[in-house]
């Protein structure tokens, strides 16, 4: 269909300096494990490398009062290597529905919004709005809602996700968290480079830069503190931990986001949690146990400092309610 709307089924790519950069999407879903594999095929295929369009920051705020996009009707925050992807696949494999996971133009604009105070709540709210705009458009006749899945660090930016979209439910996923640091240990992701998450506003202890593995620890430390902060102070929140996967999907997430599951999307989530959600070749199996039997007594010294006694917080909040 031939619109005059010069951005129609267009979607944007990332943020750069100050700027949007967009790429042509169609019709096409969001349905890789992260929205980063999808917008990096976007990017290289010859028309959006050719005729990709760049526009100011503030068009998204403009676009979102004339296209607001799919309702956002949940928000997961995770602590990583916890079933976050997983849990975003089940909800990717529902048909009527949109699923934004770990967008990086998210994380681009949380980080601008941080080195620029003069951006209040009520501006960066509207910014990020348009954001999620942009990046939720209804691309199938047959879409009717929007999901986000945030990069685990994005949980220090709780504040003001929840502000720019009060009244949408969230929940965070999250495991014992020696767990998540064996598995830092064997592939660490970014957030274990000391200093990374200056950006974000959150520093470490200088005796940590040297650290890496063990500054890890303090990054979850700070992650599940923050949630136990936000759990008590934000209405619309639920507690899952990993061990309630995949079941939960089904049941306490289902009857949170109010996904009024059919026996259809049963089915369908079924098939998407019988594989393994970042490698679907393979067979989905808990590693809890094999990652607890490879926690050497360094990794449980680290956690015994920094992470058992907000987890415990953590698993006491979740009690009365699973």
């Amino acid at each position: 269909m031939i619109t005059d709307d010069p951005l129609d089924a267009w979607v944007p790519l990332y943020l750069q300096r100050g700027y949007v950069h967009w790429g042509y999407m169609g019709q096409e879903r969001f349905t890789d494990p992260f929205c980063q594999d999808t917008l990096q095929t976007l990017a290289r295929r010859p028309f959006n490398q050719l005729f990709r369009q760049r526009t100011g920051l503030d068009v998204l705020a403009q676009r979102a009062g004339s296209h607001p996009g799919l309702p956002l009707r949940g928000i997961v925050f995770h602590l990583s290597r916890c079933g976050s992807t997983l849990t975003a696949q089940a909800l990717t494999a529902l048909p009527d529905s949109v699923v934004l996971s770990e967008p990086p133009a998210l994380d681009t604009l949380l980080q601008w919004l941080v080195a620029s105070p003069g951006y209040g709540l009520e501006a960066g709210g509207a910014v990020l709005r348009g954001l999620v705009a942009a990046l939720g458009q209804p691309r199938r006749a047959h879409d009717q809602r929007l999901f986000i899945k945030t990069d685990c660090w994005h949980i220090c930016h709780i504040d003001r996700i929840l502000g720019a979209f009060p009244g949408v439910p969230w929940l965070f996923l999250y495991r014992n968290p020696l767990e998540v640091l064996v598995s830092q240990s064997r592939i660490p992701a970014l957030y274990m480079i000391p200093g990374f998450l200056a950006k974000h506003g959150w520093c470490p202890p200088e005796a940590l830069l040297t650290r890496p593995l063990e500054h890890g620890a303090w990054v979850l430390a700070h992650i599940l503190e923050t949630a136990a902060r936000a759990i008590r102070q934000y209405p619309g929140g639920m507690l899952v931990n990993y061990t309630e996967l995949p079941d939960a999907i089904g049941s306490r997430i289902n009857a949170h986001f109010k996904l009024n599951l059919t026996a259809a999307d049963s089915g369908a989530i079924g098939l998407a949690t019988a594989r393994d959600a970042k490698n679907p070749q393979r067979v989905f199996q808990s590693d809890t146990a094999e990652k607890q039997a490879s926690a050497d007594a360094a990794l449980q010294a680290m956690a015994a400092r920094w992470l058992d006694a907000p987890y415990a917080e953590l698993e006491r909040l979740r009690g009365p309610f699973c």
